[in-house]
Parts: structure tokens; sequence; C-alpha cells
């Protein structure tokens, strides 16, 4: 990490890192194995009425369905979601080849301070908008924010940047990774990281709530608009939902 310029820092002894790809891959065998349950991939959920759940694969029995479509909002209870008035996001990440030496903490810098609504109350956050729609108005143009993780193999994982609505496109914009890793240079020694991966994501978030819990018809429970802190807030959201 670089410290010229630095002035202070926050520091959260609570953070916990894990990589997608190998969650994802295990979850379903850990919870088949633990929890007895069945996963039936490639199937689309068309509808549900009175018990009975409308699949590609013919209908299924259940006393209860929870939606978590993540940015489908046209297959299942339209109307009831468009009324939450949720917003399309594309964000655009990298990762880098495996390293060396371990970063330590999960990094972010000032940018961070404009993206969560964390740092909204803080007195001072006004005028740090100021300054920096003024000196990197590209940053805030595309919504870039700028964090560093690392994972069990030695990958960092660098991003992100946030396109809204009509501004979505289908092809990712190189000038935003060159933001991305331009501005991680200034708090992080990038030399001799090679770019392995890059994608992009699209999720909806709610206008000014965390996540929307809604029952759009008896039996149906639907969870909604997490923006990009899904992962965070699932066990909460899933015990208040259920509760």
């Amino acid at each position: 990490m670089k410290t010229d310029g630095l002035r202070a820092g926050l520091w959260s002894p609570n953070e916990l890192v894990v990589d997608p790809r190998q969650i994802i891959a295990g979850l379903p065998g850990w919870l088949t194995e633990t929890w007895r349950v069945r996963f039936e991939f490639g199937t689309l959920v068309r509808g549900y009425h009175s018990g009975a759940v409308e699949t590609s694969a013919g209908p299924r029995k259940a006393d209860r369905l929870f939606v978590c479509t993540g940015d489908d909002l046209q297959t299942l209870f339209p109307g009831d979601l468009a009324a939450l008035g949720l917003r399309r996001c594309k964000l655009q990440m990298m990762r880098t080849s495996p390293v060396s030496w371990r970063l330590g903490p999960m990094l972010a810098a000032g940018l961070t301070l404009l993206h969560y609504d964390s740092f909204r109350d803080c007195p001072s956050r006004g005028a740090v908008r100021a300054r920096l729609e003024t000196e990197l108005s590209d940053y805030t143009k595309f919504g870039i924010h700028v964090m560093a993780a690392q994972n069990g193999s030695g990958e960092l994982t660098l991003g992100d940047s946030h396109e809204y609505d009509d501004q979505i496109v289908p092809f990712d914009r190189v000038a935003i990774d060159d933001l991305v890793l331009g501005y991680l240079q200034r708090f992080l020694d990038t030399s001799g990281l090679a770019i392995a991966s890059r994608w992009h994501g699209t999720y909806v978030r709610h206008p000014s709530e965390a996540f929307s819990i809604l029952h759009p018809a008896p039996g149906v429970t639907a969870l909604v608009g997490f923006g990009g802190a899904g992962m965070t807030l699932s066990f909460g959201a899933a015990a208040q939902a259920t509760s």
C-alpha cells in the first residue's frame, strides 16, 4: 500500500472475503448434503398459484414460494416489482493473476465515500463530493469507486463502476477499466500485476432502501433490490423474510 499523501484511514476488523466462484460451485452440494435441498438446474419458474409452481419441467407442489430473481423483473409478478421503482445497474470488474504476496485487508479509497450510503450522514461528504466531481469527473460520471480484495489463491479482485438505466449497453468500456487501474495506482503498488479476466454484472437496487421484501400473492415472498450487497445482506434478509 502507498502511504504518500495518506491523511487518515478507517479500519474494520469484521470484514471477510469469500471467492464467489468457490462458494457458488460448492454451496449446492453442501445444502443438499446438510439440509437435503433439491436443486433443479435449467428449470424456469413461470408462475405460482394455489400451492403449485408452474415450471418449464412441469408442475411442482410448494407450500411457499420465494422469488429471488436478481434483475429479472419480467417473469414473475412484473407489476408488483415495477411499482418498487427499482433501478438496473451494470458494473465492470477485473481479476489479476495470482501474486506471491499477501495484500492483507481489503482496500478502498476516497471515491468509496461517495458510493456507499453508510457515509451519507458524514457532514463533510458534500464538500468531498464537490471536489471529486470537479477533479475526477470521469470517475463520478461512471460511478467508479475502487476496491481491491485478495482471495485464497492470491488473485486480486478489482472494481468497480456503476452505470444505470439508459446508460447500460451490452459492450464493456475499456476506458472504465483504465480509470479503475489508474486510481488503484494512487494507493497500491500495481507493478507486476497482470489482468487475467474481465467481466460485467447487472443487478437492481431500490432507490432508497437496502432491499425490499414483498408478498405479491398468498404464499409468495419476493426479495429484491439488494444492489451490490446481496452476499453481505443475504443471511439477515433470509432471517427477516422467514420470521
